[in-house]
């Protein structure tokens, strides 16, 4: 058995032990790779001035329950279901909503029931649905560091395509909070105490460039439950390089404050998401033609040829409601198009750059939004 008793000891011993879970860290860290990402992206949303698309986009998520060989400390599903819903919630604002791609998978091993991160990914290389984010649950989450076994809630991948994956330990999975938070970094969001950037001044005047890089989330000292009580409110006394006393929100949920005080995002944060999504995650899809569900069949319209490149055929199922409203985004969110068209139509895209766009086709009670490339 690969792991040593030691460890099993400090598993249910020290790790249980440990601050009563508050403290377990969130263990997604930012590569080279990511911070260059990263501020390409930033750099890119400041010039084009980018606001959020104003329709949903429904992101596909394959559950995986892992549990000892037994079956034993698997996670409940209808526990995660209704975090969820929560979660569903959280994101509404940022445009972003999560939909099962096919059944739970259910893995019962007592080598991946003890994950230690990245060593035991194995487990996901082979069982990860492609262009899916894949959330994986299990018994224990840890790493080790210089020697110590540390502990972890939950861990992701700010960039890539080939990683499309979330660790959540079980008991941190459904605590309101920290599944919300490690989906904030894989839609690129920075923990609001970051430092990749440099340290942010409570004065907000490198707020753009520093931290986590938003202005509407205050300088933050790196929280805990030392310096946020149960009733949620700051009691440090931490000061920044020129002196000023720190003010964060203990209620974001990118923080490092009590995960029963984390319940917000800021529109910077949502909005970034939500152009992430459309620039950096627009791969995401559901293989197994589950997400059709997601469209309501009685409004739906078809593209043709798609791709296309000179002219293209749209034609909604609506034929007996008048006029319908048409608009077109880019990748970047920005709009295209808005005019009023009727149920069938011919739409020129000669002039349109190469690459990809979203077309959406509204009436007063619902809307469809379908992905559209230029091709050369």
């Amino acid at each position: 058995m690969k792991r040593a008793l030691f460890l099993l000891i400090s598993f249910f011993f020290i790790t249980e032990f440990c601050l009563g879970q508050e403290n377990v860290n969130c263990g997604t860290e930012v590569s080279e790779s990511d911070k260059y990402v990263i501020q390409q992206f930033i750099r890119d949303l400041k010039e084009n001035n980018y606001s959020k698309t104003p329709f949903d986009s429904v992101v596909p998520i394959q559950l995986h329950i892992v549990g000892y060989s037994s079956g034993s400390s698997a996670i409940d599903s209808i526990s995660v279901l209704n975090e969820l819903n929560d979660v569903n919630s959280y994101y509404f604002d940022a445009g972003i909503q999560f939909k099962q791609c096919g059944n739970i998978n259910y893995v019962n091993n007592n080598e991946y029931a003890l994950f230690e991160k990245i060593n035991d990914e194995t487990l996901c290389d082979t069982a990860d649905l492609e262009n899916v984010l894949n959330i994986y649950f299990v018994p224990r989450l840890y790493k080790i560091s210089n020697g110590d076994t540390v502990n972890l809630c939950g861990y992701a991948y700010l960039s890539g395509v080939t990683k499309n994956r979330i660790i959540m330990k079980n008991s941190c999975a459904t605590n309101g909070s920290t599944l919300a938070h490690e989906i904030g970094h894989y839609f690129s969001l920075y923990h609001t105490h970051s430092s990749s950037f440099g340290d942010e001044l409570v004065n907000g005047s490198n707020c753009s460039t520093a931290g986590d890089s938003f202005c509407d989330t205050p300088a933050d000292p790196t929280l805990s439950t030392s310096t946020v009580t149960n009733s949620c409110v700051y009691i440090g006394n931490e000061q920044d390089v020129n002196g000023d006393f720190y003010n964060p929100d203990v209620t974001n949920f990118m923080s490092y404050s009590r995960k029963s005080c984390r319940d917000f995002f800021s529109e910077q944060q949502l909005s970034q998401m939500n152009a992430y999504l459309f620039a950096y995650r627009n791969y995401l899809v559901c293989p197994l033609d589950i997400d059709s569900s997601f469209v309501n069949e009685m409004f739906d319209f078809s593209i043709y040829p798609n791709p296309g490149n000179e002219l293209i055929y749209i034609n909604s199922n609506q034929t007996s409601i008048g006029m319908l409203d048409l608009k077109i985004h880019d990748l970047a969110g920005k709009l295209i198009l808005d005019i009023s068209v009727n149920s069938a139509f011919v739409l020129s895209v000669e002039m349109y750059n190469y690459g990809i766009y979203f077309i959406t086709l509204s009436n007063d009670a619902n809307f469809v939004t379908k992905k559209f490339v230029k091709a050369l």
